[in-house]
């Protein structure tokens, strides 16, 4: 007669190691946060003058000029004496910078002039943008 051992064997709990996913989550994250590329707007959208565009642009700065004179820059309204320090911190995140002034149909030129010719001062490529 053949006895059965009473003795209980116990089955063993297998649990996933969630250590290797997460580290492949975290990378993947950091890959995305370090690759993106934030877009900054003006905070306005002005109505501009009409005329031809000879090649498409893609500026990392853009400030916008309204009929009243203000220049905007990140969604904030600044006065053209006080962009210099705003633009530089910008030029200093991105050394390869380019920059649009977008400039109303009524604002005064020279306003637009001034932040040309600052911008150039600093050694931004500068466009206006027109449409």
């Amino acid at each position: 007669m053949a006895r059965r051992s009473r003795v209980n064997v116990e089955e063993e709990d297998t649990e996933l190691n969630m250590t290797p996913m997460l580290d492949v989550v975290f990378i993947l994250l950091i890959f995305f946060i370090v690759t993106s590329v934030f877009v900054k707007t003006p905070g306005i959208d002005p109505l501009k003058p009409e005329a031809t565009l000879e090649k498409s642009m893609d500026p990392t700065i853009l400030i916008a000029v309204n009929e009243l004179n203000e220049v905007w820059i990140d969604k904030r309204p600044y006065d053209v004496s006080e962009i210099r320090p705003v633009i530089q911190s910008m030029k200093d995140e991105n050394p390869k910078a380019e920059a649009a002034i977008i400039g109303d149909k009524n604002a005064e030129a020279g306003v637009v002039m001034e932040i040309q010719n600052m911008l150039q001062d600093m050694n931004i490529r500068t466009l206006v943008s027109t449409n």
